[in-house]
């Protein structure tokens, strides 16, 4: 630095002009002495800051009702305000500090604006993570995708600051940066293309409701089956059922198709859906015998009864002949054991009566006949609704026979099949 750009009449230049220094050396004692004044002043601004401000704040916050405020402290929003105060006071006194050395003003402001950028920046991204939390702790933001708007806040607001920091730095207006953006947008995409997507497919998320923390998800191509505990702004953390964590792209949500079990824990029931494949060789015409029979099972006695007499009153108008029971109509026990299935369902009380519920025969298969369950159970907690449907069915399957009924089952030795074909070979 030019030792003349020092005005003669600088209270440093003069205390060392008394002593007989040399004009070199006074220049530049000059200016060491206005940055460690400079810098005493920074340190002194930011204790005051952390010691009084912060302590006056934090006292405050911990004397109020609310919780907001405990957000803000506890996400720092309260210490990165009170850090905005040095810097703002340091760089309006720069040019009072070194008004008699011009040459510094400049480069200092310039580092001090990229600072400024710095925690403005960190401000807003602390305030948003504060105000993320108040919502999340009101009733009617629990199912609202708020992590996916913070991402996106977040996204923008330091893509924005390196913009600034890019402004500062060329001393080029943001408004003139972001207009001579528009021809370099190819390597923009390129390069935050991840960031890109994931910003898209969150907008999708939260526009078309497809994902909540909470949701209990399966997506087969991912190995994912559990709850959604975070939607990041590229990422969805699942905690599975095995507590492992899986990390999916967001994008995959959008692109792929998955299972959101949303409705399920919203109507609180659960579908049952399951088969009960039963032996062809064992459906058969109710006999008098089997008939009078199941007439003793208290679930299917009115119902034996009232067809009983429809089938007979029918039969004697046409005139069926009884030499064959396909002649005319006849129940047969699959049927009696389909609607003695039906009342059990009905009255169990685990099984919602508010939800559809049938047992219908599927199409025949090379095993047998399937009979499926249809219906919804009260309980959606994986524990809880196994069982149920291990005792709808533990029982179904030992009812059964009481209808003359087999199920299918493979060959085993104890069948005779391993038997049957020793004795061919």
């Amino acid at each position: 630095m030019d030792p003349s750009s020092i005005n003669p009449g600088h209270w440093t230049r003069q205390l060392l002009e008394a002593q007989g220094l040399s004009e070199p050396l006074i220049a530049g004692l000059t200016i060491t002495v206005d940055f460690v004044v400079l810098v005493l002043a920074s340190l002194l601004a930011d204790f005051v800051a952390r010691s009084i401000l912060m302590r006056l704040i934090r006292r405050f916050v911990l004397r109020t009702k609310v919780t907001w405020d405990d957000h803000f402290l506890k996400e720092k929003v309260f210490e990165g305000l009170v850090h905005l105060l040095p810097t703002l006071l340091i760089r309006g006194f720069v040019p009072v500090v070194f008004e008699h050395a011009e040459a510094w003003i400049a480069p200092l402001q310039k580092g001090l604006d990229f600072l400024l950028v710095y925690q403005i920046a960190l401000l807003v991204n602390r305030t948003a993570r504060a105000t993320g939390h108040v919502l999340e702790d009101q009733e009617q933001f629990k199912d609202k995708p708020i992590r996916t708007l913070l991402s996106v806040v977040q996204f923008l607001t330091w893509f924005i600051a390196i913009l600034g920091i890019i402004s500062v730095a060329s001393g080029t207006p943001l408004g003139t940066l972001l207009a001579g953006m528009a021809g370099a947008t190819a390597i923009i995409i390129l390069i935050f293309q991840d960031a890109i997507n994931g910003l898209l497919a969150n907008f999708q998320i939260a526009m078309y409701d497809l994902l909540r923390k909470g949701d209990w998800i399966t997506f087969e191509r991912f190995g994912v089956d559990g709850d959604v505990i975070s939607v990041d702004l590229t990422t969805v953390k699942i905690k599975n059922f095995d507590n492992t964590i899986s990390s999916v792209p967001a994008k995959a949500f959008v692109t792929d198709s998955f299972v959101n079990w949303r409705g399920m824990q919203v109507a609180n029931v659960r579908r049952i859906k399951r088969n009960l494949v039963i032996d062809l060789d064992s459906v058969q015409f109710c006999s008098d015998e089997l008939l009078a029979s199941l007439s003793g099972i208290e679930r299917v006695r009115d119902y034996i009864q009232a067809r009983q007499a429809e089938i007979a009153q029918h039969n004697v108008a046409i005139g069926a002949d009884k030499s064959q029971p396909v002649n005319g109509r006849h129940m047969t026990n699959l049927g009696v054991f389909r609607i003695y299935a039906t009342h059990y369902l009905k009255e169990h009380a685990q099984v919602s009566d508010e939800h559809s519920l049938m047992v219908r025969q599927l199409q025949p298969l090379g095993t047998g006949v399937p009979l499926e369950i249809y219906c919804f159970a009260k309980e959606i907690s994986w524990v809880p609704y196994e069982g149920i449907v291990s005792d709808i069915f533990d029982h179904l399957i030992a009812a059964a026979p009481a209808f003359g009924l087999r199920l299918y089952q493979a060959p085993t030795s104890r069948s005779g099949y391993m038997g049957t074909n020793a004795g061919q070979a």
